[in-house]
């Protein structure tokens, strides 16, 4: 086996080389290839746009369409990258990858990570999700329901892996003798406009205006850090102070001034399995930024939130209430959250990663030590794990 602390290698006896491709990158695909280069690997992107952490990269290209996606793969296949992981979605570029693998008659493997899935956002399967999964050579989920559910539905037989959407270590670090200074609840990440029926209709449980001026109802000084410039527009009348979306580093930096983070989506029927099964990019951003998770409406994140004791659950919102009313238990979740965001860190867990791509290119996997197992078993069970080790 490879030293935990040294990454995988090729058949050519050097450390993997690695493509991460996207149409916009999602900040998961950056915490991953963050925790990547740490360790060692080569590590290159590619996306139609520039954004928050593609400076990481090695090399990064941007590309707008077809032609220009398919030069930049055969681009890297010719400079020896050994894994092209894609980041959905959409779905559809997976087909331009195994093409240009294909007539390259290249040994490139390639990696899907399924971060938004239409089967359990809308409960149908596209044309370009069924070709994705029918192409990959293997498959990344954001939670242990998400892949149940997703491996069944789709007769998954090829190697598939859980990988949470932890934060980087070190992202951001908070005073502690400044926790008594924090106020408010704080919501960040994408809202959809109140009148864009479209959207409310597909995306039902972004639609959070209602959510937003019910916090600041029930007396709650309410901030809110929007993904999209469009809910900056249009949540002004909730009463809460609006951002417009805000450089990545930056907003965490300014979430630690808050004192709760709203993890609350419009789920009060319970219908919408995308946030029933999955679990976010945000409940880890507001435990590095030290702050307790209200969590309602969200029955998979809100397992988790109460599984590590890093906030508080609600089965409605009007349970909430004022968060005045939390004070006297507002130390012991600190008091957890201080252990927690040190172990909940994706350089903890980006062996899984590292394992999956030992399997699929048949070099040795790595061994990792008593710290890291234990706290993988506690997040994924015994089984999943001693998976990883055989």
């Amino acid at each position: 086996m490879i030293d935990y602390n040294k990454p995988i290698l090729n058949k050519d006896g050097e450390p993997l080389k690695l493509l991460e491709a996207a149409a916009h990158f999602c900040v998961r695909a950056i915490k991953k290839t963050n925790a990547l280069r740490k360790i060692g690997y080569e590590t290159h992107g590619m996306g139609n746009m520039l954004s928050y952490g593609t400076e990481n990269f090695d090399t990064y290209t941007v590309w707008k369409d077809e032609r220009q996606f398919k030069n930049s793969v055969k681009m890297y296949i010719d400079m020896g990258v050994d894994i092209i992981t894609y980041d959905n979605e959409p779905d559809y570029p997976v087909k331009w990858i195994s093409e240009v693998i294909r007539d390259n008659n290249s040994s490139v493997k390639l990696v899907v990570d399924l971060h938004d899935l239409d089967s359990i956002r809308r409960g149908i399967i596209p044309i370009p999700e069924r070709e994705m999964f029918n192409l990959a050579d293997a498959l990344i989920y954001v939670s242990m329901p998400i892949q149940s559910m997703t491996n069944e539905l789709h007769r998954v037989n090829k190697p598939n892996i859980v990988l949470l959407s932890y934060c980087n270590e070190g992202i951001v670090e908070y005073d502690e003798d400044k926790i008594g200074e924090r106020k408010g609840v704080v919501y960040e990440g994408g809202a959809n406009p109140p009148e864009d029926n479209e959207l409310n209709t597909v995306f039902a449980y972004r639609s959070l205006f209602s959510i937003i001026k019910r916090l600041v109802e029930m007396g709650n000084e309410t901030y809110m850090y929007c993904g999209n410039i469009s809910a900056f527009d249009t949540y002004q009348p909730t009463g809460a102070v609006i951002f417009p979306p805000t450089q990545y580093k930056e907003m965490m930096e300014k979430m630690t001034a808050y004192k709760y983070g709203a993890l609350i989506f419009n789920n009060h029927d319970g219908k919408k399995d995308q946030v029933n099964y999955t679990l976010t990019n945000k409940e880890h951003e507001y435990l590095q930024a030290g702050l307790p998770s209200l969590a309602c409406w969200c029955p998979e994140s809100m397992k988790h939130v109460s599984k590590h004791g890093i906030g508080f659950t609600y089965n409605h919102i009007d349970e909430i209430g004022n968060v005045i009313n939390l004070e006297n238990k507002y130390m012991e979740i600190m008091n957890n959250i201080k252990i927690k965001r040190k172990e909940l860190v994706m350089e903890n867990f980006i062996f899984r990663i590292e394992q999956l791509y030992a399997d699929l290119i048949g070099v040795p996997r790595k061994g990792i030590p008593k710290y890291i197992r234990d706290i993988n078993i506690f997040e994924y069970g015994k089984e999943d794990v001693n998976n990883l080790l055989k």
